[in-house]
């Protein structure tokens, strides 16, 4: 089957000249994946190697866009003047059935502002959350919300527990995810009254495999397959993480200069970009979140943790499963 990938090329600090890159590699190792790429036609066109295979530039359906989203712009402007952007357009190709999947790396808040006006949310999901892998000593696991809400409910936070648990199922082949909320102590006790609510209407979901909370330095040591917290605590704990790790890349990119073995495997398995792309879950489609100051690899990973939902066809299966288990809950 063949998988549609729309992309919104002029977001982020580099835009075509990073984006166009990425696609075209990425189209190069997926012989059954076309690209709809949305942006201004010249300067598309100008970043392409013409010299690409046919097989590749066959591929590549460029489609032109009067404006784009800024970094500054804010959602609310954007969702009314916007709609000719190449992101606007990129996520109207998901609700047209032209693409099954979206990446841009764009402004966050106007691509979730978009997204939600453009697709809507999946059944009993309220808000979004912003779900991205993180490297752990268990292999790769989910942690949500990483900063779409700095506000959250207490039935939001068991929205994204059960979000995060049927992604990890779904993306990572987990049969069983361990769900923790990121807490300030791993005792019961412990936590906010947010914290402590949430964690009460989570253990009322026996479809959850829930193990309680988890502290900061757990999330790095895989103490869990989904680490579930607020938008603002999980983007400080993913900034944190994200400095540390490029602290000791940098590191170790000067031991491991010229070295073969330990050092530079170590140093390979730790670079950010390899990390790149993070899930909108909760929107009805896949939409993929690339950072803004991604490279070319960054973007390419990007791409492909879009491709992997799309062939999971991840909203699909979410949806019917979200109507069965979402409990609604007062608080």
């Amino acid at each position: 089957m063949t998988v549609n990938i729309s992309i919104d090329a002029m977001g982020g600090d580099f835009g075509p000249n990073v984006t166009m890159e990425a696609i075209t590699c990425v189209l190069g190792n997926h012989s059954d994946v076309c690209a709809l790429v949305f942006g201004d036609r010249a300067a598309l066109l100008s970043a392409v190697d013409q010299n690409l295979s046919h097989n590749i530039l066959s591929r590549l359906d460029i489609r032109h866009c009067q404006s784009q989203v800024d970094c500054d712009d804010k959602p609310s402007n954007a969702v009314r003047s916007k709609q000719d952007s190449s992101m606007a357009l990129a996520l109207k190709s998901i609700k047209d059935g032209d693409a099954q999947a979206c990446v841009s790396a764009g402004n966050t808040g106007v691509l979730m502002a978009l997204g939600l006006f453009t697709l809507g949310t999946l059944p009993g999901i309220s808000r979004p959350a912003i779900c991205a892998e993180i490297p752990t000593d268990q292999g790769n696991k989910l942690m949500l919300d990483l900063g779409a809400n700095v506000d959250c409910s207490a039935q939001q936070l068991y929205q994204f527990a059960v979000l995060g648990s049927y992604t990890a199922k779904l993306a990572l082949d987990i049969a069983k995810p361990r769900v923790r909320l990121l807490n300030v102590g791993s005792e019961a006790g412990k936590g906010n009254n947010l914290v402590q609510t949430a964690a009460r209407i989570i253990e009322q979901d026996t479809s959850l495999n829930y193990q309680g909370f988890v502290e900061g330095d757990g999330i790095f040591q895989g103490q869990a397959d989904v680490v579930v917290c607020d938008g603002f605590s999980g983007n400080v704990a993913l900034k944190a993480g994200e400095g540390v790790a490029r602290y000791i890349y940098q590191k170790l990119s000067r031991l491991s200069a010229g070295q073969e073995g330990d050092f530079a495997d170590l140093k390979s398995s730790i670079q950010p970009s390899l990390f790149n792309g993070a899930y909108l879950l909760g929107i009805n489609g896949v939409v993929v979140k690339s950072h803004g100051g991604a490279d070319v690899q960054g973007f390419s990973n990007a791409l492909e943790r879009a491709i992997n939902a799309a062939r999971h066809q991840l909203p699909s299966i979410l949806s019917p499963e979200l109507e069965k288990t979402i409990q609604v809950t007062s608080e």
